[in-house]
């Protein structure tokens, strides 16, 4: 190829860092000049060579040893040496490719700022000639800029990172995979164990061989027990790991493989739920959750149970492994898998998902997006996934390494994983890690609470229970039906609407604030007591529903009627009064109940001194 960069320099001289020659050297310039523009980049090299021992400040010399190294098979070392020299001499050097070129070098020796600054150069020169040598190297030198601003502000805003190891969990084999509960009280993970394979002796362990196994350490105030194994219906198989539980620790999925049709180890998602204290037999989460000839692991899902996410290969995906995503249906049953799509998803692999129990925070692991090499682990908004791309995790959470997979407490304040490395003081071999989380990386604070759901006689009641809160779906908590118990996540960062529901009673509805969650003054009683819409029934309703002021239905009146709103509208039958000793406030509530599409037949109103308080009562 014939360069042209000569037609683009300026004449020799003190002006551009070059001193004159004498001329018979200015002859030999021109000759070896000459030579590079015919391809004869050796005998270039060679005339140059000798002319940079008598003119060690001439930049153009330099330049030109550089050219030469980049057409000689991109000579590395050849282009750092002259490229290196002639930005020393000449820092404003008037060709863009010495730019381009020490912007290669300051990339090759991590120093991201000066890369930033030569590619940028580039542009500025690059941008006001035509020159198809600048061209040739243009999209190179964009994708060299991409990286070097993203690299440059990795390594100006490096991240606090200091692991501490998970005494107790961590043993001197290797422990990988953790989960913690919502409720921070068990930690469940894989470890390898030592299993003799008979015929093993006191002097020899050749017959040894090393598993994996599922095991869990329960928490005891801040130190975790050792850890026990898993006992059936886990660890019947080869390959099982990868735990994730509602809130209330009664249902698990995990990952399974076993061998199916044709000799074909297929990886899967199975279930379990607690019972009497025992794990029932597991199952396979259905085929809309698994495919037959795909590969499903590392399940993630959310506390209430409404939403679990999974990586799959399967097909219609963005490429590789994708994150993926199924809803509890009406009847109980999963929904047919949705990818998360190109805001998540990308050609590469992206693996390890983890759903915080705030329910929008997603971290997945990903060798597809902007990185540091191997596979990064970012997060996302789930409820905003549309309108953004995910965040790297930063230095040094992230390295050239492949680090995947790990989780966040419930508070939000933590995350957890399990790994090896000289810098982290561990136990040996693999271990677990807490680290504190920057605040930036955090999820919605979150905090557990336990209830339980009773008729008025005091007999336990399967209800639902219903979460809402500002930017999240809404969570939908079972109370069992034995116990009538839940567990469910509440935010310690915007104001919670709790309702329970039950068929043949009237809803419970009350707000539990941000901040009194905060400070552990959780108002949820121990116990939720429903009432038996029964005609005749008085049922009061929560205090702030309307400003006396503004003479109007506050924000959060309107957030507690639509419950209500949607109780009568699913009961068409039901007549109700709405009874103040306001009469102003009872109008306004009918009203706001008429607005939404309740006949008017079946709502009225009244007011008098024998009424309590704000309630509505059944009249029919």
């Amino acid at each position: 190829m014939v360069c042209l960069v000569l037609l683009y320099l300026p004449a020799m001289g003190q002006d551009n860092c070059s001193p004159k020659l004498k001329p018979a050297d200015q002859a030999k310039y021109n000759q070896a000049v000459e030579a590079y523009n015919q391809g004869k980049y050796i005998s270039a090299a060679d005339q140059l060579r000798k002319l940079s021992a008598k003119y060690p400040k001439s930049a153009d010399i330099f330049f030109y040893l550089g050219m030469t190294a980049v057409h000689r098979d991109f000579n590395a070392a050849g282009i750092r040496r002259y490229f290196g020299k002639l930005y020393t001499l000449c820092p404003d050097y008037p060709n863009a490719l010495a730019h381009y070129y020490h912007g290669i070098i300051c990339y090759t020796d991590e120093d991201f700022e000066s890369a930033v600054m030569d590619f940028n150069r580039f542009f500025e020169m690059a941008n006001q000639a035509q020159n198809p040598d600048y061209d040739a190297v243009y999209s190179e030198a964009s994708n060299y800029l991409y990286w070097s601003e993203f690299l440059a502000e990795a390594h100006r805003n490096q991240v606090p990172f200091q692991p501490r190891v998970i005494k107790g969990a961590s043993s001197t084999s290797n422990e990988m995979l953790p989960y913690l509960t919502v409720d921070g009280k068990s930690l469940y993970y894989l470890r390898q164990v030592t299993v003799s394979r008979g015929g093993a002796t006191f002097y020899t362990k050749e017959f040894e061989d090393r598993e994996t196994r599922m095991f869990v350490s329960t928490r005891q105030d801040s130190v975790f027990s050792p850890g026990s194994e898993l006992l059936p219906p886990f660890n019947l198989h080869n390959n099982e790991g990868g735990v994730t539980m509602t809130a209330d620790n009664k249902t698990l999925y995990y990952s399974v493989m076993m061998p199916g049709k044709n000799n074909y180890n297929n990886c899967d998602i199975y279930y379990t739920t607690l019972r009497d204290g025992k794990w029932a037999p597991i199952q396979n989460a259905g085929v809309l959750v698994n495919g037959a000839r795909s590969w499903e692991s590392q399940p993630s899902i959310t506390p209430d149970g409404q939403y679990l996410y999974f990586a799959s290969n399967r097909e219609g995906g963005m490429g590789g492994i994708d994150i993926w995503r199924c809803h509890r249906l009406p009847n109980g049953d999963w929904s047919r898998a949705e990818n998360l799509g190109p805001s998540v998803n990308t050609s590469g692999n992206e693996k390890c998902p983890f759903i915080h129990p705030d329910g929008k925070t997603l971290y997945f692991a990903s060798n597809g997006w902007q990185g540091f090499g191997g596979y990064d682990m970012y997060f996302i908004n789930v409820a905003d996934i549309h309108a953004q791309r995910p965040t790297n995790m930063g230095l040094p959470i992230n390295t050239a390494e492949d680090d995947i997979c790990f989780g966040i407490t419930t508070d939000g304040l933590q995350g957890y994983f399990g790994g090896k490395s000289p810098d982290w003081v561990g136990v040996g071999g693999r271990d677990l890690f807490f680290f504190d989380l920057y605040p930036s990386a955090r999820p919605e604070s979150m905090r557990v609470v336990q209830s339980k759901l009773v008729a008025p006689n005091g007999r336990s009641l399967p209800g639902i229970i219903k979460l809402q809160r500002y930017g999240a779906d809404d969570a939908i908590y079972l109370a069992d039906s034995v116990d009538g118990e839940f567990v469910m996540v509440l935010s310690q960062e915007e104001d919670n609407l709790v309702s329970a529901q039950m068929d043949g009673y009237m809803p419970f509805v009350m707000q539990l604030p941000a901040a009194k969650v905060r400070r552990g003054m959780v108002a949820l009683p121990k116990t939720i007591t429903l009432q038996p819409a029964t005609v005749g029934s008085k049922h009061p309703l929560a205090d702030g529903i309307y400003d006396s002021k503004s003479k109007s239905i506050t924000d959060f009146g309107k957030k507690v009627l639509s419950i209500y709103s949607t109780y009568l509208q699913e009961h068409p039958m039901m007549h109700i009064a709405v009874e103040s000793r306001n009469a102003e406030e009872a109008k306004a509530v009918s009203d706001y109940f008429s607005s939404q599409r309740l006949r008017s037949d079946r709502l009225s109103h009244r007011t008098g001194t024998d009424v309590p308080r704000l309630q509505l009562k059944i009249t029919q």
